[in-house]
């Protein structure tokens, strides 16, 4: 299941201001609901595509991501990355969120000089602290996110979009220091290995595909690993090793810089047509039709 933009639905929050820019640029709030910000519980969604960063305003943001429990309040920012669970529990809150496509925020995270090491991989989140002053910057830039979503159609909106986004990443990254992080830890034997299993597929995704190779590395049976996965992701091994592999590629691909039959290569495929036929059973859609709808040269340039 893919997460579009439904963080939460207006169905859950009905006073929620939701917009999308060609299901690339996604952004919500409740901020006109400030006498009674109810959320309603959702069931579980499965998050595929985006990297969302959700700031709460006042109150406190009930969520479950990928198993763990996070209570988000105010003056505290989450941010997720793609191939993650999601589920929120009845909540009252005040939050503003934006959602964007994986692919386009690797290139934001470059363009703004987002060092590598502070990149996210798939199956992580952060919850960090923010101070009141530094909230009340990022939400003037949300404001003007806002504003570009609610205006017509012109030529170079999307260039303006991502300008607004990358300006807010900027802010928040410069904002947040090791001390404002939450972190979680779990000293259970079961979140060891599945922490340790996607530290491995991060390292090897490129060159192994195999379950029963992951259970090797664990000294684990493959068995076993499908079930821990199961138990934090919703998915089974084979599809969070095929979803983590996907994610790699739809990188690679945006940017242009190379062919598909490099790609295949560097993903130790056996061929290009046996890349080709799983790139389209994992996303429905072939590398080429993937390539026009997503690649940099398709952003908006000057669309009329």
């Amino acid at each position: 299941m893919l997460l579009k933009g439904d963080l939460i639905t207006k169905e859950q929050a009905p006073n929620m201001y939701f917009s999308s820019y060609e299901g690339k640029y996604n952004i919500m709030d409740n901020l006109d609901e400030k006498s009674n910000p109810l959320i309603l519980a959702r069931d579980e969604v499965y998050n595929s595509e985006y990297v969302f960063v959700t700031i709460v305003l006042r109150g406190t943001l009930h969520i479950i991501i990928g198993g763990t429990e996070l209570e988000v309040k105010a003056n505290e920012y989450l941010a997720v990355t793609p191939c993650m669970s999601v589920k929120v529990e009845n909540s009252r809150c005040l939050f503003f969120s934006f959602l964007t496509r994986s692919h386009i925020m690797s290139e934001i995270y470059e363009r703004v000089g987002v060092q590598k090491h502070l990149h996210f991989h798939a199956f992580k989140f952060r919850h960090a602290n923010l101070t009141p002053e530094n909230t009340g910057i990022l939400y003037d830039c949300y404001k003007r996110i806002k504003a570009e979503h609610m205006r017509p159609e012109y030529p170079m909106k999307e260039i303006v979009l991502r300008a607004y986004q990358g300006c807010y990443i900027a802010k928040l990254f410069s904002f947040v220091t090791e001390s404002d992080i939450i972190h979680y830890v779990k000293n259970t034997r079961q979140y060891q290995f599945f922490n340790d299993f996607i530290n491995k597929l991060n390292e090897k995704h490129r060159q192994e595909r195999s379950v029963q190779f992951y259970a090797n590395e664990l000294s684990i049976t493959p068995k076993y690993l499908s079930s821990i996965v199961q138990s934090f992701t919703g998915l089974t091994a084979s599809q969070v090793i095929d979803q983590y592999v996907i994610y790699a590629v739809k990188q690679t691909l945006y940017t242009n810089k190379t062919n598909i039959k490099t790609i295949s290569k560097e993903f130790n495929f056996p061929s290009q047509s046996f890349f080709g036929r799983y790139f389209k059973r994992v996303t429905g859609v072939s590398p080429n039709e993937y390539i026009k709808q997503n690649n940099i040269k398709a952003i908006n340039f000057s669309k009329n």
